[in-house]
């Protein structure tokens, strides 16, 4: 059966993509990358392959597209920034491919959102605050309920809504008090990321004044002012099985 590679390259910088993605990479001699979503330094990394901007098709476009390409007997990758798991919409691709007799193989990337966290310089599980990660959207545009998911004790990480800020600080003003900390990574790994911080009651303005309206994330969480508690994964006064009494 014919194989395609579904791989995420990263948020941006070309250092952040594994070893694994960067060897098949330089095997596949067929690309697809949607041209708005995948930066410069990555391009200089299929720079003399085929390569097909995905920007202006339908899936059914890219399908019919990568099938011509392993009919002719190319390595074909598709690239995906960040994490493909993570709105990337293969789900319909494989199936299509599929369909179509073709195999996928999945190569996992780093997604803006660890990078976001290292850019922070947080945990997003800490000590004495959350010990859950909600990763959501508001999907506006969509069939789907138009409402992110919101719970007083996660990390809540939000994609692909920077554009509807003012409806999301809004809904998160529902569960969380107006001094409650947020930040927001725009374009993180990219020459130009920016991070901002500050407290949900200014955080349409500070989006707003920031002229952002795409490629950012927002992250709402009791981590952003961590208050320096302990937790027992090291305390000399927790056991277990490795650590004994001291």
């Amino acid at each position: 059966m014919k194989k395609v590679t579904i791989m995420g390259v990263g948020p941006g910088d070309p250092e952040l993509l594994t070893v694994k993605a960067l060897k098949r990479l330089n095997q596949c001699n067929s690309i697809f990358f949607t041209g708005s979503l995948i930066g410069d330094e990555i391009r200089k990394l299929i720079e003399g392959k085929r390569a097909f901007d995905t920007s202006s098709m339908t899936m059914e476009e890219i399908v019919s597209k990568i099938k011509t390409e392993v009919e002719e007997g190319m390595e074909v990758c598709v690239i995906h920034d960040g994490d493909p798991s993570i709105y990337g919409a293969i789900s319909e691709e494989m199936f299509l491919l599929g369909k179509e007799g073709i195999e996928t193989e999945v190569i996992p990337g780093i997604s803006s959102f660890q990078l976001s966290a290292s850019l922070l310089g947080i945990e997003l599980t800490c000590p004495g605050g959350p010990q859950s990660i909600i990763i959501t959207r508001l999907p506006y545009r969509t069939d789907y309920k138009k409402e992110i998911l919101v719970n007083r004790d996660s990390t809540i990480i939000i994609f692909l809504s920077i554009h509807l800020v003012s409806l999301i600080q809004s809904e998160l003003l529902k569960t969380f008090p107006a001094d409650f900390p947020v930040a927001v990574v725009y374009r993180a790994g990219w020459h130009d990321q920016l991070i901002l911080r500050g407290e949900l009651k200014d955080l349409e303005k500070m989006v707003r004044e920031n002229k952002i309206t795409k490629t950012a994330l927002i992250f709402v969480s009791e981590c952003l002012r961590y208050s320096g508690k302990r937790s027992n994964l090291y305390s000399p006064n927790f056991v277990h099985s490795y650590r004994g009494s001291q």
